[in-house]
């Protein structure tokens, strides 16, 4: 992880430890536009607006491109540096009380905000992070029926004026026209590695709303452990999914691809130094065997198996969720798939019948004249239980075009539904 504070002492990324905070204050390390001390954990039953100082730190933080507030190390009401490490008393339900204030006292809410306590003499430092936010301006609320929109400048915060909130609502909407044709640009480029013709195939596209400096190349060793990885461990119902994780891996301009080529499979992945992640796998034409058209679209190279679609998205974000980890990508991504086939023909999803497990006939299916691309938000450091529900919801937005309605791969959660 790479602080404010990492940045401030001159070092690399780093776990946070006591030493650290130790460092700062030693280095009388000052406040930041990205950086904000604080002597108590918020909590405070002499202060009643304790809620509303959430709400402000927060929302400034998060209308300032994200940062990190410390709580637990006063101030020098001078200098603003670190001066010294005031323990707190923290757990689970502080954490949520604070969650729940950034919450329900902004608007919109500020939503990934992360926590990391670290354990010293006395109690706890807290180091909160706040994400870069595309909601901007967020108004945290002041009393009972006034709203600001707060904002750092340098070490400070101040407040937007109208003019400013005014120019903010523009940006914002700009900035999300611009990540939607970003995002599809990525989307396209990911499906050029594999020749339609031969067999549609799933394209998905990442990208992630806080981009790592790419200044920082990513090393050979940790190219390939990122493509040579195989986790869908709770993703599926039965982890005997196909292995897309060997081929050649590749250095290109700021990403590393890996493809691969071995019969049947054919697909192509991309990290980016960003942090961006592309992916497209081959589902269409993998079976040549005649004898077995009961099973499996022979022939019919715009025709693939739903159970292919829940596979291959399923890699897709194992790839994306080791990515993040090594790479220590935060806040999420916003992330892009589809179905991409010959043109000029229809595509087909298919399935079997749930007896025989014989293929269905085209007459139960919904021929596909033109794929509309799905698009959702997921954070891959979060848990399975968490993501599970997103990756369900994709997945039936893809196969459902072709008329398929059930999941038959993917693990069940406890609203999905049941073929």
């Amino acid at each position: 992880m790479f602080t404010p504070i990492h940045r401030a002492l001159g070092l690399k990324p780093g776990d946070i430890t006591w030493d650290l905070i130790e460092g700062a204050v030693e280095q009388k390390v000052e406040e930041a536009a990205d950086l904000d001390w604080k002597q108590s954990g918020y909590l405070d039953s002499r202060n009643p607006q304790w809620q509303d100082e959430v709400a402000k730190d927060i929302a400034a933080m998060a209308n300032s491109g994200g940062g990190w507030i410390i709580l637990g190390v006063a101030e020098d009401g001078a200098t603003s540096a670190a001066a010294e490490i005031t323990p707190i008393v923290w757990n689970a339900a502080a954490e949520q009380k604070v969650r729940q204030a950034a919450y329900a006292r902004i608007g919109p809410p500020v939503t990934g905000i992360e926590f990391t306590p670290v354990q010293g003499d006395g109690g706890y430092v807290v180091l909160l992070r706040v994400p870069d936010s595309r909601e901007v301006p967020h108004f945290a609320r002041k009393g009972q029926d006034a709203f600001v929109a707060p904002r750092r400048n340098g070490p400070h915060t101040v407040f937007l004026s109208d003019r400013e909130i005014e120019q903010a609502f523009r940006s914002r909407f700009h900035q999300n026209d611009d990540r939607e044709r970003h995002l599809q640009s990525l989307f396209e480029e990911a499906a050029l590695p594999l020749d339609p013709t031969e067999g549609v195939a799933l394209v998905a596209a990442a990208v992630p709303f806080e981009p790592l400096n790419d200044s920082t190349p990513i090393d050979d060793h940790t190219a390939r452990n990122l493509f040579h990885q195989t986790f869908t461990g709770g993703l599926l119902a039965k982890q005997n999914g196909w292995g897309w994780c060997y081929g050649d891996v590749r250095k290109g301009l700021r990403r590393w691809t890996m493809r691969g080529t071995q019969a049947p499979e054919v697909y192509a992945k991309g990290v980016h130094e960003d942090g961006t992640v592309l992916a497209s796998y081959r589902l269409g034409n993998l079976e040549t065997d005649k004898t077995r058209a009961q099973y499996y679209p022979v022939g019919r190279p715009n025709d693939c198996m739903s159970m292919h679609v829940e596979h291959a998205l399923v890699d897709a974000v194992a790839l994306l969720r080791n990515s993040a980890q090594s790479l220590n990508v935060q806040g999420g991504y916003r992330m892009r798939v589809g179905l991409v086939g010959a043109p000029g023909s229809p595509m087909h999803v298919r399935t079997t019948e749930g007896f025989t497990n014989l293929l269905l006939d085209l007459e139960y299916l919904v021929p596909i004249h033109r794929f509309h691309p799905v698009t959702f938000d997921l954070d891959p450091l979060e848990s399975v239980e968490e993501n599970l529900p997103i990756i369900r919801e994709a997945a039936l937005d893809v196969i459902n075009q072709g008329g398929v309605r059930y999941l038959h791969e993917l693990a069940e959660t406890s609203s999905a539904p049941v073929s």
